[in-house]
């Protein structure tokens, strides 16, 4: 049985200072990432609304898992409500 060598990963930190170079694009911070919960949130306060599907899909949750969310939005006081145009259910939150 032979070892594998490991070879130093090569590293901004592990080189000096002086090769290093910033460009306004790497010193700049990072744009916020916005939440699964945050997007669920944000489609459902479209003028449209958003169907289970969409939602399942936007996110990469299974169906129960954004009925669920929708619950737990329920219980925490958002007021949604869901119409069905063309035989398709459409959520949406209200906003006061």
């Amino acid at each position: 049985m032979k070892k594998q060598s490991k070879k130093p990963i090569k590293t901004a930190e592990a080189k000096p200072a002086g090769v290093v170079k910033t460009t306004p694009e790497t010193s700049a911070e990072p744009a916020p990432k916005i939440t699964k919960k945050a997007l669920v949130e944000q489609l459902l306060t479209s003028d449209k609304g958003a169907t289970i599907e969409e939602l399942s899909k936007q996110t990469g949750w299974q169906s129960h898992t954004v009925r669920g969310h929708l619950s737990i939005l329920k219980k925490a006081g958002a007021e949604i409500i869901s119409e069905r145009v063309d035989g398709v259910r459409y959520y949406r939150i209200i906003t006061a």
